[in-house]
């Protein structure tokens, strides 16, 4: 039996479409041409995904995600560049609040944190916050290993 996988498309088109994994590392890739190329992830897997496109006007479409990938029979958010979808943990539309989550996720690297395993309550807090336009709370080292401890509880 094949293993049920969450396919990411990822494209490059100068000044046209750049879709990309800003963190997450794929269990398979596969390139379709070379501007093209799916990533393939098992279920309960961590990555944002940014999607960006333009046109002769600027900017139409700037979107990040962090999604967690489901398995087959778990209800999942469909996401556009997400096959069949997964469970979004944090979304941001727009030029200001991609901007603001792509710089909370540099600053989780600065702190050497790896962003695919920080806690997903983190990201919902993080969610929140951008949309309300409200301060992000930092995230700390306590957190983290709550979170994994958990984690080694689960699994």
């Amino acid at each position: 039996m094949s293993e049920p996988f969450t396919r990411v498309e990822i494209a490059f088109y100068p000044e046209h479409l750049n879709n990309w994994l800003r963190f997450g590392m794929s269990d398979e890739q596969h390139d379709l041409d070379r501007r093209r190329s799916l990533a393939l992830f098992k279920p309960g897997r961590v990555f944002g995904y940014v999607r960006w496109r333009a046109n002769e006007y600027g900017t139409q479409e700037w979107r990040f995600s962090v999604v967690r990938t489901a398995g087959p029979s778990v209800l999942s958010s469909r996401i556009k560049g997400v096959q069949p979808g997964g469970e979004v943990l944090l979304l941001a539309i727009g030029n200001a609040k991609v901007k603001r989550a792509l710089l909370q996720i540099d600053v989780l690297e600065t702190k050497g944190f790896e962003p695919a395993d920080v806690s997903i309550v983190y990201y919902r807090h993080v969610h929140n916050r951008i949309a309300t336009r409200r301060p992000i709370r930092a995230y700390s080292e306590a957190q983290h290993s709550a979170h994994l401890a958990g984690r080694r509880v689960l699994s």
